[in-house]
């Protein structure tokens, strides 16, 4: 994950380093980066991780573009329309692949960002009031790495396909930082560990495992995809909470759950990066595989959360209500 926080920033920030310090000295060169830093930075907003650096990079990057482009214009005055030479042909074409590359994957990101139609599931805040960032979330794997998973010919579609519109939550503080520095080891340094866990629906819990142990960063636990975790079922529909610390879950498999009701707290159990909760809903699936049934897409809080949306809930959350 480290090398991907580093290339979202770096391959946007290379292309407005080149539009400040050394832009093309023809017009269509250098509208073409400019087009091409724009759309490079728009797909790396919707679809890079921001939980490392913050959220707001990439709104940095493009006030950085705009003042690039602006002194530029200022001193565009003479120079020629089309490259002079044919070797100033070359970055032209190399602007025109990015911009093409970055637009495409920024409109399949855009697209995602759409609740798909048919049924879907309203449902409460699963977590104490905080602010928090959505890592995972959306209607395509562009944004939601779970997505993956709704394509039957995924190896692991199989077993896991109900969690295709899961979503994944991390907490930030009002800076956008979810822990000091980049990735360290110990989950209780992030700032959603220990984290309250709030039944998002009223129900019967279904499953309820809290023995699995939290994993050091970014250790994960193979064989435990939801480490220790919740199965719901809320109006004829399964949700899994899952990731919990050890130790921290409230309720046995039987119980009758009321919304809003503490079930556990956040921790770093089973096959996760990093401390966070997962959150998904689907259609009951089979007892030795109950991951498996079909993914129903979620709304928290009224919204159909996608990748580096921002949510504050400073006060306790309101009952949902559910739809089929």
């Amino acid at each position: 994950m480290i090398v991907i926080y580093v290339l979202q920033t770096l391959l946007p920030l290379t292309l407005v380093l080149w539009m400040a310090l050394l832009p093309p000295r023809n017009l269509v060169g250098f509208w073409l980066l400019s087009v091409a830093a724009a759309l490079l930075i728009l797909m790396v907003a919707l679809q890079g991780v921001w939980v490392f650096p913050p959220w707001w990079v990439p709104y940095l990057l493009a006030l950085s573009l705009v003042a690039a482009v602006t002194l530029h214009l200022i001193r565009a005055r003479g120079r020629p329309v089309l490259p002079t030479s044919g070797l100033g042909y070359l970055p032209v074409a190399m602007t025109v692949v990015i911009a093409g590359y970055s637009g495409a994957q920024s409109w399949t990101a855009i697209s995602a960002r759409q609740i798909p139609q048919g049924q879907a599931i309203d449902l409460g805040w699963p977590l104490a009031p905080g602010i928090y960032l959505v890592a995972n979330g959306g209607a395509s794997p562009s944004i939601n790495a779970h997505a993956a998973l709704i394509d039957p010919s995924h190896p692991l579609h199989a077993g896991f396909g109900g969690s295709g519109y899961g979503v994944d939550l991390v907490a930030v503080n009002r800076w956008g930082f979810r822990t000091r520095g980049i990735q360290p080891s110990e989950p209780a340094a992030y700032a959603i560990f220990g984290t309250p866990v709030l039944a998002p629906c009223a129900g019967e819990v279904v499953v309820a495992e809290g023995d699995r142990p939290d994993m050091p960063v970014p250790m994960v636990d193979d064989g435990y995809p939801a480490g220790s975790h919740i199965l719901l079922r809320c109006a004829s529909i399964d949700i899994l909470l899952g990731h919990f610390r050890q130790g921290s879950v409230r309720v046995s498999t039987g119980d009758s759950i009321a919304l809003g009701q503490q079930i556990a707290e956040v921790g770093n159990s089973g096959e996760t990066g990093e401390p966070h909760l997962h959150i998904h809903a689907q259609l009951p699936g089979t007892t030795e595989r109950p991951f498996s049934g079909t993914p129903v897409p979620i709304r928290l809080e009224g919204r159909f959360l996608v990748r580096n949306d921002i949510v504050d809930i400073t006060v306790p959350p309101h009952s949902p209500s559910l739809e089929r």
